[in-house]
């Protein structure tokens, strides 16, 4: 299958002013690598010559192979020298998948200008025939609408979705179908509407089941695990990102996402080292070579998070400037709000006040690009901030907001979990930490020394050795909490707990915040 749909998504510096090497060096560099089909075609280029007509579909097909590997640098280099030779062989159909492939790359090296232009052209293309002329291209349709979800033109990308996912169907093609599906579920996501995504990815990957594509299967399962973590269903969201990982023939395209979407529903659930750690791992290290450009901050905003939570402020004030950074590179509204929650969540423990500001100001950026998810995660932060501050009012009030936009969203374990800090926030004394009024009332002596230590970050081992009791007795006394207090994850229990013995919410680290995060 031709269309690579990686499903989360950012990067570091915004360049389309790439340095372009002599291609002939890049080449000769790959002739020795161990991928044996890459090997094969850089070796038939080296024999013939890449300026020769002959070389155009080698250097597309490499250029494919490259996208695979997740080596965009490489890929755009092939795609803009075989781009070159499309144009001077006046071939239309090879300048339009170099086009594509370059827009692809585009959107992993930073070179965001060029893949616009690019698309704008593809679409331009594809706008002007009929259905029967787009149905052989439908690839080219898919990828220009993942495309265009990375540049946030979400409006096009639902209205090509909604055109292949037509086509595809009446045509018989189950793997366009299954694929512009699971496409058309992450652009529903991106604008808020998650019962209209988990519906139609649910359908695309029972299609996927029936059809027996491992592939198609895999990435139905990381699309739904994006969703139910958007909806502050972590366990449900870390439960499918490892049935991704476990199905069996998958090419292990999206093994990166699964991992990735691991990390965060752990960072979620309170297991905050280990999924900070585990993110890392799944976005290839400090500058996310692994994921797209656009959300970057996005990811950065969740380690901030992590590392606010533990405590290591100088680590969150890092990851806080690498999302500005990304951010400023982007130019987009979607991406400051990110850039400026990685800031609140970085100095909330410290600066309330500050953290205030940069809630807001994420706020007012979410606001003018209606990312209502982003909206109600700003909120969140903001009324923690007002808490912090004793202004309890204020915090009831941000709250609230918080809580009707998931609910319009239809967040719903999102929605309770602020639904219960809301509740928490009444009942919580002026001070007096360890009296446990309010909703921790229900909580038996020693399950109050866990959620304790669940608020502090501890995973399920650190508080057997802390108590001295077995695993298994501590997940007994976490399940018991979960079922008590009426929240989804750890990250809920957490809050509930410092409300209810202080007067300050607790930083809202990541939740939602997934792969999808807040959107």
């Amino acid at each position: 299958m031709e269309a690579h749909i990686p499903l989360f998504v950012a990067r570091f510096f915004h360049r389309d002013d790439l340095p372009t090497p002599d291609f002939d060096a890049v080449l000769r560099e790959q002739l020795s690598g161990p991928d044996h089909r890459l090997a094969q075609l850089n070796g038939e280029l080296a024999r013939i010559g890449s300026a020769d007509p002959a070389a155009l579909p080698l250097l597309l097909e490499a250029g494919r192979c490259y996208l695979y590997k997740n080596d965009h640098l490489r890929q755009q280099y092939y795609a803009a020298r075989a781009f070159d030779r499309a144009v001077a062989c006046g071939d239309h159909g090879a300048t339009l998948e170099a086009r594509m492939s370059l827009a692809l790359a585009g959107c992993w090296t930073g070179a965001l200008c060029a893949a616009r232009d690019h698309i704008d052209r593809v679409a331009a293309y594809l706008d002007g025939l009929d259905d029967a002329g787009v149905g052989p291209r439908l690839s080219l349709l898919a990828d220009l609408s993942w495309v265009e979800v990375q540049l946030q033109r979400l409006s096009d990308a639902e209205e090509h979705q909604r055109r292949g996912l037509r086509i595809a169907e009446s045509t018989g093609d189950g793997d366009h179908a299954v694929l512009l599906r699971v496409l058309f579920g992450a652009t529903l996501r991106e604008l808020g509407r998650l019962g209209e995504a988990e519906k139609h990815t649910q359908h695309a990957h029972r299609l996927a089941e029936l059809q027996g594509s491992a592939d198609l299967r895999e990435m139905a399962l990381i699309a739904l695990s994006e969703i139910a973590l958007e909806a502050g269903d972590s366990e449900r969201a870390r439960e499918l990102a490892g049935q991704a990982q476990a199905v069996p023939g998958s090419s292990g395209w999206f093994g990166n996402a699964a991992l990735a979407l691991t990390g965060m529903s752990m960072v979620q659930t309170g297991a905050l080292r280990d999924g900070r750690d585990a993110v890392l791992e799944a976005v290839g290290g400090k500058r996310l070579p692994l994921v797209p450009v656009v959300a970057r901050s996005r990811v950065y905003a969740v380690l901030a998070a992590a590392d606010a939570s533990l405590g290591q402020h100088g680590e969150a004030q890092e990851w806080s400037r690498l999302a500005t950074r990304s951010a400023l590179a982007c130019g987009l509204d979607r991406c400051h709000g990110y850039a400026q929650l990685a800031h609140a969540e970085a100095v909330l423990g410290s600066d309330p006040d500050a953290a205030q500001r940069a809630a807001d100001a994420a706020r007012a950026a979410f606001e003018r690009a209606g990312a209502e998810l982003g909206l109600a995660a700003a909120c969140l932060t903001t009324g923690a901030a007002h808490g912090r501050r004793g202004r309890p009012a204020a915090a009831e009030a941000a709250l609230a907001r918080s809580e009707e936009i998931y609910r319009r969203c239809a967040a719903v374990i999102a929605a309770d979990n602020v639904r219960l800090l809301r509740a928490a926030g009444r009942t919580a004394p002026a001070g007096g930490a360890g009296r446990g009024p309010g909703e921790i009332q229900c909580l038996s002596p020693r399950e109050l020394q866990v959620a304790r230590l669940i608020a502090r970050g501890s995973s399920n081992q650190q508080i057997a050795s802390a108590l001295d009791i077995k695993l298994n007795t501590v997940q007994v006394h976490v399940g018991r909490i979960l079922r008590k207090l009426r929240v989804g994850s750890r990250v809920a229990v957490a809050r509930v707990v410092t409300l209810a013995e202080t007067t300050a919410p607790v930083s809202p680290t990541a939740a939602p915040l997934p792969a999808g995060g807040r959107n």
